[in-house]
């Protein structure tokens, strides 16, 4: 975002030096880096107005990129918790990751999102793979792409999905930027709440009790003292409130564990201010 509304901002400070036939090392002399971008007013806006193609370049294949090592994440959970991957025979990549993950989880697939998000995919695979020449893969994921789900990608990119292949090259604009977070941002909620019920609670006390550890609220406190413990309970109330995970399975977990030793039920309850 901020280098998007930043190539604004420079262009429109340029229209205070139009006209001038000085380079911009020689009007700007103070700014970092200005002698690689050594050029006059004029020319350097035009640019800077055409920045959003070469943003969202940069930009859509790294939101990906996270998005998909978030899934990938995802399924690591669920082998973690001892579930087949339902991949049907195939090799887990970007492709099929979501309807795996889903598939495996038990949990119905957010299709329309997923439409979506595959046409950012073959978008991605263009730009990277064919030196951003329209691919067939891509004509079909915008051909195939549902009316509804067509109607809202036309809400989030402020363009049809035919206008892609309007020209022969990907050109991007700054809405398909925010639509790649957007839609990321939808599939990532969806993933979370089909992991919330799919995998066993078994699973979310154990990550509890790991993400206590590397968290201040454990370094700070005493191991095996009675704060250590509340501080746990406190962590996975607020952390993980959503799981509602009980003090004796995360007592049980750390025990497990090897970083907690007493007794069950050796910590009394807080006593409450009067």
């Amino acid at each position: 975002m901020a280098l998007l509304a930043g190539s604004r901002l420079a262009a429109h400070t340029l229209q205070l030096t139009s006209g001038s036939q000085k380079l911009l090392p020689e009007i700007f002399p103070a700014v970092d880096h200005i002698t690689r971008f050594n050029l006059q007013s004029e020319t350097a806006r035009e640019l800077l107005l055409n920045a959003d193609a070469y943003l969202g370049a940069v930009t859509i294949p790294y939101a990906l990129a996270v998005h998909e090592d978030f899934v990938s994440v995802a399924l690591d959970l669920v082998k973690r918790a001892g579930m087949p991957l339902l991949s049907l025979g195939k090799p887990i990549k970007a492709w099929n990751m979501h309807e795996t993950l889903f598939r495996s989880l038990g949990a119905p697939l957010p299709a329309a999102t997923l439409s979506q998000f595959h046409l950012l995919r073959h978008l991605r695979n263009a730009l990277i793979h064919e030196g951003g020449a329209v691919s067939s893969q891509l004509i079909d994921a915008v051909n195939g792409m549902p009316g509804d789900v067509t109607v809202d990608w036309e809400l989030l990119t402020g363009r049809h999905p035919q206008d892609i292949l309007s020209s022969s090259t990907i050109v991007f604009t700054a809405n398909d930027i925010f639509a790649s977070f957007a839609i990321s941002k939808r599939l990532g909620r969806d993933i979370n709440s089909a992991l919330q019920i799919g995998l066993p609670s078994n699973v979310w006390v154990e990550l509890a009790v790991e993400h206590f550890l590397d968290d201040p609220a454990s370094t700070g406190r005493t191991r095996n003292s009675d704060q250590w413990m509340r501080a746990l309970w406190g962590y996975a109330r607020r952390v993980y409130r959503e799981l509602n995970l009980p003090e004796g399975e995360l007592e049980r977990a750390a025990r497990t564990m090897g970083v907690w030793t007493r007794p069950a039920g050796s910590v009394p309850p807080r006593r409450r201010r009067k």
